[in-house]
């Protein structure tokens, strides 16, 4: 089970969209798929659900003493095959509150706690440096790290590493899995100026898929749907798509799960 946070500090930078449309790319290619909203703003989960659809959500797991439910009680199938979601709930903000080294590995925890593990776990992290965060990056392996292309490109990303450094002494498998430059437009001057920055500054940590400004990208949530659905012949399903091939392809896995276990079953 590979767990894979979505992590960055500073808002409006496709954190949310990069979580929900990578999971929905790994889950269509055959990959059984959780997608955890540790976000309290919920925008994650509202992207799959009407808020009269949940009656438990992630804080029903990690927040308070007594009478917490199981990871496994909180899933929720979504509409498309192999992807399950763990809502979250504005009580999430309490996370922060939690100091104890005990309580710091509560999602850690209910992940190893889960009885049918799943191929991927993908974290829609919040966009604040805090313990909720910290949380995640202890329960993870890779970080997946969205920059805007835009001015101040490594705004905040400076004091995430700082996290990341903290976190690792802990948890030192977690690890920068890519830096990934979104709302990219190639007829901006800042955009180039902000591509080059960070690829100055991060190398070949830096993804080739470059996600494009999109409006169907923005739009596909309020019909919810992943962009896949909403919009599959525009720049954004493309560039979605082509990340989680090259994601996999870093983690030497394959692109086509599906056609694998077909082509195993036949041969």
């Amino acid at each position: 089970m590979k767990t894979i946070a979505i992590a960055n500090q500073k808002g409006g930078v496709g954190k949310t969209t990069t979580a929900v449309n990578l999971a929905a790319g790994l889950a269509i290619r055959g990959y059984k798929t959780l997608l955890i909203d540790l976000d309290s703003q919920r925008n994650t989960t509202q992207t799959y659900f009407e808020p009269e659809q949940i009656t438990v959500t992630l804080a029903d797991v990690l927040v308070g003493h007594d009478q917490r439910i199981s990871l496994d009680e909180a899933r929720y199938a979504t509409h498309i095959e192999n992807l399950d979601l763990v809502p979250s709930h504005i009580r999430i903000a309490m996370l922060d509150q939690m100091v104890t080294l005990q309580e710091q590995y509560r999602l850690k925890e209910a992940l190893n706690s889960l009885p049918d593990p799943y191929d991927f776990v993908i974290l829609d992290c919040p966009h604040t440096l805090g313990l909720t965060l910290t949380q995640a990056l202890l329960a993870s392996e890779h970080i997946v790290v969205p920059i805007a292309a835009e001015y101040y490109p490594l705004e905040g990303v400076v004091d995430l590493q700082e996290t990341i450094r903290a976190a690792r002494q802990p948890n030192p498998r977690v690890s920068v899995l890519g830096y990934l430059v979104t709302r990219f437009h190639q007829r901006k001057r800042i955009c180039a100026e902000a591509l080059d920055k960070v690829k100055e500054m991060f190398g070949d940590k830096v993804f080739e898929t470059l996600i494009r400004d999109n409006v169907s990208l923005q739009s596909a949530p309020a019909y919810r749907q992943s962009i896949y659905e909403h919009a599959p012949k525009s720049f954004g399903s493309e560039d979605y798509e082509n990340l989680t091939e090259e994601m996999l392809s870093r983690l030497s896995m394959s692109p086509h799960l599906k056609l694998v276990d077909n082509k195993e079953a036949h041969g």
